[in-house]
C-alpha cells in the first residue's frame, strides 16, 4: 500500500496543474473581461477542450471578479458548497463538472456583454426582476443549467430585437 501525502488523501493524488502540451491543446484563458468578451467566437471544441483539462481556481477567482458576484452566488451557480470553491488553490484544477458549468455561464456572460455593449448594463440587467422569465431574477435563474439555458435564449430573444 502506497502510503505517500496524496494516496492518503482520499486515495488519488491531487489534480493540479495541466500537464505539459496542454497549454497548446487550450489557448482559451478566460482571465479578463476582454477574455469572457472573445469568448462567444471561440469555437465549441475548443470550449469542449478547456471543460475536459479543466479550469483553474486562479481562472475561477479572476471570472468571480469579472462578473462581479461574490462566493456565495458563484457557488450557487455552480452548485457546489462555498468551501470547496475556498478548498482550491492557484493552480489546482476544478473538476470537469463545475469547469463546464463555469463556461456555460461564461458564455452567457459573453452573450451580455456583447449584446449590451457595458459591463455594468449587463450587470444591472442580470440582477433585477424580468417579465419575459416570469418575473424572476436571471442571476438566480441561471443556479441551474436550464436556468443558465434560459437566460442565454432571453438574451438571443433581445439581441434579434436590438437588429
Amino acid at each position: 500500500m502506497d502510503n505517500t501525502p496524496e494516496k492518503r488523501r482520499r486515495g488519488r493524488p491531487r489534480k493540479t496543474e495541466r500537464p505539459e502540451g496542454a497549454a497548446h491543446e487550450v489557448e482559451l484563458q478566460l482571465m479578463t473581461y476582454e477574455d469572457v468578451l472573445e469568448l462567444r467566437s471561440v469555437l465549441f471544441t475548443k470550449k469542449i477542450d478547456l471543460g475536459k483539462h479543466g479550469i483553474t481556481k486562479e481562472q475561477l477567482t479572476r471570472l468571480k471578479e469579472v462578473f462581479e458576484l461574490d462566493y456565495d452566488t458563484l457557488s450557487a451557480m455552480l452548485a457546489v458548497t462555498n468551501r470547496a470553491l475556498h478548498l482550491k488553490k492557484g493552480r489546482d484544477l476544478l473538476n470537469r463538472g463545475i469547469s463546464e458549468r463555469l463556461i456555460a455561464i461564461a458564455d452567457v456572460f459573453s452573450l451580455g456583454y456583447h449584446i449590451f455593449r457595458e459591463r455594468e448594463a449587463f450587470h444591472a440587467w442580470l440582477r433585477a426582476p424580468r417579465r419575459s422569465l416570469g418575473g424572476l431574477v436571471p442571476l438566480q435563474l441561471m443556479e441551474s443549467l436550464a436556468g443558465v439555458e434560459s437566460v442565454k435564449l432571453e438574451l438571443l430573444r433581445l439581441d434579434n430585437f436590438m437588429i
